[in-house]
């Protein structure tokens, strides 16, 4: 709202959309330097170059921010419409836009997220994924900020105030009365009992040779426990749960082939994936990439029972360096140069399907959908969230998946290194989170949905129609600044014209 009143101000006053942009630059700073500060920390303990990822997603982000708020000042001096129409689109396009940036999209803070949390109120995003709900997040907003303005106008205007509260509260009832009558009407279905294994290995520890016996022992017994104890259909280790790369230890292979056919269980685990192709020229050394992955072992102890997952959505400067060759970074493992995944892998088993979204990838929901569409009954998301510390970040990346089981009715089963790890139901509803920082096994008995939503046929009709609404807005806010200057400037022409002698009369007498 404060940002809205200022902007709503400006246009009013009719200043240039470079204060709107200036406007925008420094709300963008301040409001995802506050959110984003573990970039510098957390990940300073995975690379050196932390910093340097932290002003490059401040800028991206920034830049972002800035032409949103531009747009907004523009479109609201062409066209003096209400904020509660022009706040949501323009909010929406900007936060779009930070999801399809190629090669930067960074939607991590989404304005829907904020109903993570509050499940009633985002049952809703079904309809329309995560952006409908900063739509109407948005809307309730631009309605208040007209409010205010009209309160501020004086008393004459104490009726549109009224009428504008009005209307914003019976938008939170409608999307409330929705959430109920959905929560009401989402029929579960069992799946099958399904296991994690939330080893906790510190980040600084992870890549140490030392220590990779004993990472195999932990990640092994407690998937053991978990078959064991609770009759597991399916067993899931985090995100790169084995320390290195798996053909260059074949005694990993063995230890998983010996834990799939013994508990006669699959396992799904991350490792880093390697793929060799031919030397380009006679007597030169083979070529590879290499990925961030997951592989299953099914029951049988075969390893690599399916084609692997590859991550699609990579960490900029972490993971990828954006816009160079990745083979310049090959001389730094496990930075900079990974290789990018394509496709949305399913796995079929007896008892369901399953697809696997690594890491960050849980924050787009693109993934998710195309997961769903292909016939996943439940999405694991499998992350190692040691690098982001004890901040706000790990809190902030589980919340994520919450939406994407919403905009799905699918379940969600999450994995994490240090946690959290989670069941979520079709519902948005968390079960059996674990704490942060500690060992932990658990198997939750997993139900699904069969439920088919607005956002799995239409995908992001909201946020797609936002850029192209905030697009027209920009185009309009250009012609009418064109015409008046054209006409200010025929105006100023017609002033300064001389007097034509042919109709100049001498007075006479």
């Amino acid at each position: 709202m404060p940002l809205g009143l200022a902007a709503r101000a400006m246009a009013d006053a009719g200043c240039p959309t470079r204060d709107g942009v200036r406007l925008g630059w420094w709300f963008g700073l301040f409001g995802y330097g506050a959110t984003l500060y573990w970039i510098a920390i957390a990940l300073s303990i995975y690379t050196k170059l932390a910093i340097l990822g932290y002003f490059g997603a401040l800028f991206v982000m920034t830049a972002l921010s800035g032409g949103a708020v531009g747009t907004l000042v523009a479109a609201r001096r062409a066209t003096r419409w209400p904020m509660a129409i022009l706040v949501p689109i323009t909010w929406v396009a900007w936060e779009k836009l930070t999801e399809v940036l190629p090669q930067l999209g960074f939607p991590w803070l989404p304005l829907g997220l904020a109903l993570a949390k509050a499940p009633l109120l985002a049952q809703s995003v079904d309809i329309s994924g995560v952006h409908g709900g900063s739509f109407w997040i948005a809307a309730v907003n631009g309605l208040l900020i007209d409010a205010v303005a009209a309160r501020r106008a004086g008393t004459t205007r104490d009726a549109a105030w009224g009428r504008r509260t009005a209307i914003a509260v019976a938008m939170i009832l409608a999307v409330t009365g929705y959430g109920a009558w959905r929560e009401g009407h989402v029929a579960f279905r069992d799946l099958a009992p399904i296991a994690v294994v939330q080893p906790n290995v510190p980040q600084e520890e992870k890549w140490q040779a030392d220590n990779r016996d004993r990472i195999v022992g932990m990640l092994s017994s407690g998937t053991r426990a978990a078959v064991g104890a609770h009759a597991a259909k399916l067993v899931v280790w985090p995100e790169v749960a084995l320390p290195g790369y798996l053909a260059e230890h074949p005694e990993w292979r063995d230890t998983l082939a010996a834990l799939g056919r013994d508990g006669h269980t699959p396992i799904l685990f991350g490792v880093i994936d390697v793929q060799w192709y031919p030397p380009v020229r006679l007597g030169a050394d083979p070529d590879y990439d290499y990925f961030n992955a997951a592989l299953l072992t099914d029951s049988l102890g075969l390893v690599g029972a399916y084609p692997p997952t590859r991550k699609q959505y990579l960490v900029p400067v972490v993971e990828r360096v954006p816009f160079l060759n990745p083979r310049w970074f090959g001389a730094l493992k496990y930075f900079g140069g990974y290789g990018r995944g394509t496709g949305a892998t399913v796995y079929h088993e007896r008892w369901g399907a399953f697809g696997v979204l690594i890491c960050y990838e849980s924050i787009f929901p693109s993934q998710a959908r195309a997961l769903r569409r292909n016939g996943a009954d439940v999405l694991l998301n499998i992350t190692n969230d040691a690098w982001f510390g004890r901040s706000t970040a790990p809190w902030q990346h589980e919340a994520h998946m919450r939406l994407r089981a919403i905009e799905t009715r699918a379940a969600v089963v999450r994995s994490a290194n240090t946690g959290i790890s989670s069941y979520i139901d079709p519902l948005g509803r968390e079960h059996g989170a674990t704490d942060l920082f500690v060992p932990a096994v658990r198997t939750y008995r997993v139900q699904t949905s069969d439920a088919r939503t607005p956002f799995l046929a239409l995908g992001d009709w909201v946020g797609w129609g936002s850029v192209i609404a905030s697009a027209g807005l920009a185009v309009l806010a250009a012609v009418r600044r064109r015409r008046a200057r054209a006409a200010i400037q025929a105006q100023r022409v017609g002033s300064e014209l001389p007097v034509s002698s042919s109709t100049f009369h001498e007075p006479s007498g």
